[in-house]
């Protein structure tokens, strides 16, 4: 709007000039006419005609200000209408601006507002679900805590209208459980015998005909407990710990059988006649002497060379850690290695400890040894234990049908 009217002023200025000169020019005519002399007659004739002719005549000076002032008035119009619409258009245009981006802010506010509503729409499904969640375990957590109710409640009910024989029946279940878990985990049939027999007692208390196919039971299973033997694993482990213990008593390549001959031939020299002459009596005496430096023995087996002191403690240690071995197998109730080593302990005593009576003795008693079984054989001990379950679940049923039973007829 500034421009606008900048030009305006500096239009009117330009009008003001040209005003300004034409005024300027009719004065110096004026001035002019004044000063000039007098003309004769024939000019002053002339100038009277021409002055008739001049008023006759329409002047163009006077009409010039007229129109000039109707095209400047004309002109400030056409401006000040070009204005205006320059104005309006200025005005209109800054309006049409301001309501585009209105228009282009109300839409942006729009998509704001439609992406928090999708974001919220979001968040309140994953709410929901997380609701329905919640109320699936929650429901889930009233139905398991309504079935425990019940089921407290039969078993408080058959708490109520169990007897005696109920209670007797509950305790030879645990008994013969008690019972395999013992055959299990101790590996003997000492404890889970005993346990059953106990079982056996307190049925034959109850005295019921009913339960004469549990007694059949277990007494097969009893029967197969005895069958079964028993293995005296620790009898044998101390057992073999003696004779390990032994091993250093006992004296390699000991000669006991010269040594008695050799004590027992003096004996025999003082118990001849004293009567013989003198002659014989030389001879046997050189004959005897003979004897003792010179014996012959007959052996099966070869005599092996004298060992050294640390060859011998290393033959003793290699015997006790056959003895040890064993000892471990039958801990473990491994045959093979049990026998081996046992087998293994004999050939070393009868290799390096002959001529040796305590070594022999040794033998013999790890020869007996080794052919014992060390497996403990467990019998299946299960059918006393199903048929008392089966019994006590098929009492439970009775009472139960016949409790629902006294519920419909009420």
């Amino acid at each position: 709007m500034t421009k606008d009217t900048k030009k305006i002023k500096a239009e009117e200025v330009v009008d003001k000039k040209t005003v300004d000169k034409q005024s300027a020019e009719q004065k110096t005519a004026a001035k002019q006419a004044l000063d000039k002399p007098a003309f004769d007659k024939e000019t002053s004739n002339k100038d009277a005609s021409d002055k008739k002719a001049s008023e006759k005549k329409p002047n163009p000076a006077s009409k010039a200000p007229n129109s000039s002032g109707s095209l400047w008035l004309k002109l400030l119009l056409t401006l000040i209408v070009v204005a205006g619409l320059v104005v309006a258009g200025w005005f209109g245009w800054t309006q049409w601006h301001q309501r585009v981006t209105a228009t282009e802010n109300f839409s942006a506010r729009l998509d704001s507002l439609d992406r928090s509503y999708v974001t919220i729409a979001q968040q309140s499904q994953k709410a929901e679900k997380r609701q329905s969640k919640d109320i699936e375990k929650v429901q889930r957590g009233l139905s398991n805590i309504q079935l425990r109710l019940n089921n407290q409640g039969k078993r408080l009910a058959e708490l109520g209208s169990t007897t005696r024989s109920d209670w007797l029946l509950a305790e030879t279940a645990y008994l013969a459980r008690l019972a395999n878990q013992r055959l299990q985990t101790e590996r003997s049939t000492k404890n889970p015998l005993a346990l059953l027999e106990n079982v056996d007692v307190i049925l034959k208390q109850l005295d019921d005909p009913e339960l004469l196919p549990l007694r059949g039971a277990v007494a097969i299973d009893v029967t197969a407990l005895r069958m079964a033997g028993e293995v005296d694993a620790a009898g044998l482990y101390l057992e073999l710990n003696a004779l390990a213990e032994s091993i250093d008593q006992l004296v390699i390549l000991k000669p006991t059988a010269e040594a008695a001959v050799v004590t027992n031939q003096p004996q025999a020299a003082l118990e001849q006649p004293k009567e013989q002459p003198k002659l014989q009596g030389l001879i046997t005496g050189f004959v005897d002497g003979v004897s003792q430096l010179i014996r012959v023995t007959q052996r099966d087996q070869p005599i092996e060379p004298l060992l050294q002191a640390n060859e011998e403690a290393i033959v003793r240690h290699n015997l006790r850690l056959m003895l040890e071995q064993a000892q471990s197998a039958v801990m473990r109730e491994e045959q093979a290695i049990y026998s081996k080593s046992l087998g293994k302990a004999q050939r070393w005593l009868a290799q390096y400890f002959q001529l040796n009576p305590n070594a022999e003795v040794l033998q013999q008693r790890l020869g007996s040894l080794s052919e014992q079984e060390i497996i403990q054989q467990l019998p299946d001990i299960n059918g006393s234990l199903q048929a008392i379950e089966t019994l006590i679940i098929l009492r439970n049923s009775r009472l139960t049908s016949a409790d629902n039973d006294e519920s419909v007829t009420q």
